[in-house]
């Protein structure tokens, strides 16, 4: 990082490509093992930086999308319709449609989309897919939010409302479907997944389903050691589908987004300010919470400092560069002393970072791509120019002197 700083400018993200691209195919790696009737569906909500969906398209991913801008961004970065899944509740018409017609695979996760499916000429080669939902809490204790009132998408197995959708699929010709899902856990554990993997071999069993595939979601780790491996996910969910389900006539889907982009992204910023209140150290810096936790939810963070002074102090709250005064970052005790152009880079915070970021206070920060021998600037710093220019459609060049 000591050598980077010279090419860069702060606050920034710095995209490792090599930890990127080992991402990826360490999932890749696990399908060919477990299931080589596989692709990998890459989470553009989770991070969809240009250069992040141009270099999954180069590796061989697919894109999965939750809305027509998101099919609009995977479009302008190359995926051809067929290399992209079409998730979410809120398709448009148009785009709904359109994916159909074009071979995208589509996952209708609602009434009103069936009614859509219903107007279309259909032939066969047509190919559709259900958002499954179901109930796995009693497998997965404290593994969910919302246990008490389930998931929000998708047909419900367990009432009987996806065996109805089905009925209507099959009625319009359709004698092959794909089925997907995905539970977001709080603990991402291989329980979770095994979980759903045998919940599904239960539904292809009692429902005498041929499919062309089941997309199982995302929600992995991906990158850090200790957690679970795509090697470890891949053994149990193939372990449970393959009681009712024929690997080389399903493929089989995966999901991830914050297991390829998540380790491979840092956060550098630099220190601006160092004060001593009544009651605190404040070391106030060039980043903010709203970057890197934009649910206002975390405390602790993976981090490496750059500093001047090898002393030890005992507390110091690292603070944003926002006027709120809850934009603490994080609190450092018995760590290396802070001091006034000092660095602190965080890490893995390439997930839900760069897409829910906003120009609150300051613009976007850039972001670079280092391949460990060069580094490339892949978006610059959004300026007062960019933010007026998009809220009103025309700006005033300003020169300040």
């Amino acid at each position: 990082m000591s050598k980077m700083l010279s090419r860069i400018e702060t606050p920034c993200f710095v995209i490792n490509s090599a930890i990127f691209d080992k991402n990826y195919l360490a999932f890749r790696s696990a399908l060919d093992c477990w299931w080589p009737n596989s692709a990998i569906a890459y989470s553009v909500k989770t991070n969809a930086l240009p250069w992040v969906l141009e270099r999954i398209f180069k590796l061989g991913g697919m894109a999965e999308v939750v809305s027509d801008f998101e099919y609009e961004l995977a479009k302008l970065a190359g995926f051809s319709d067929d290399q992209i899944v079409f998730n979410g509740p809120i398709k448009s018409k148009k785009y709904f449609i359109h994916g159909v017609n074009s071979s995208a695979l589509v996952n209708i996760d609602s009434y009103r989309e069936l009614r859509w499916l219903e107007e279309i000429p259909l032939g066969n080669e047509h190919v559709i897919g259900l958002r499954v939902n179901i109930d796995i809490s009693d497998s997965c204790p404290g593994e969910f939010d919302y246990s008490n009132e389930g998931f929000r998408f998708g047909f419900s197995y367990e009432n009987g409302q996806l065996g109805l959708a089905l009925e209507r699929i099959h009625k319009l010709g359709f004698e092959s479907v794909g089925l997907h899902f995905h539970c977001n856990s709080i603990t991402r554990s291989l329980n979770v997944y095994s979980s759903i993997a045998n919940k599904i071999a239960s539904i292809v069993n009692e429902y005498n389903l041929c499919l062309r595939y089941i997309d199982i979601g995302g929600g992995f780790f991906g990158g850090i050691p200790g957690k679970p491996s795509p090697d470890d996910y891949l053994s149990i969910i193939s372990n449970e589908l393959l009681k009712a389900i024929d690997p080389s006539k399903t493929t089989l889907i995966l999901e991830p987004g914050s297991a390829i982009v998540g380790s491979s992204t840092e956060y550098v910023t630099t220190v601006l300010d160092v004060k001593d209140t009544l009651k605190a150290r404040i070391v106030s810096t060039d980043g903010s919470r709203v970057s890197i936790d934009p649910l206002w939810r975390k405390e602790r963070y993976m981090y490496s400092l750059i500093t001047k002074k090898d002393n030890i102090f005992p507390s110091q709250i690292i603070c944003g560069y926002t006027c709120m005064d809850h934009d603490r970052i994080m609190r450092l005790v018995d760590d290396k002393e802070l001091s006034v152009g000092d660095v602190i880079a965080y890490k893995r915070v390439g997930a839900y970072s760069m897409t829910m970021d906003n120009m609150f206070i300051q613009g976007l920060p850039s972001v670079y791509v280092s391949d460990g021998m060069s580094v490339t600037k892949v978006r610059s710093a959004s300026t007062s120019e960019d933010f007026y220019l998009l809220n009103s459609g025309t700006v005033t060049r300003l020169t300040i002197s």
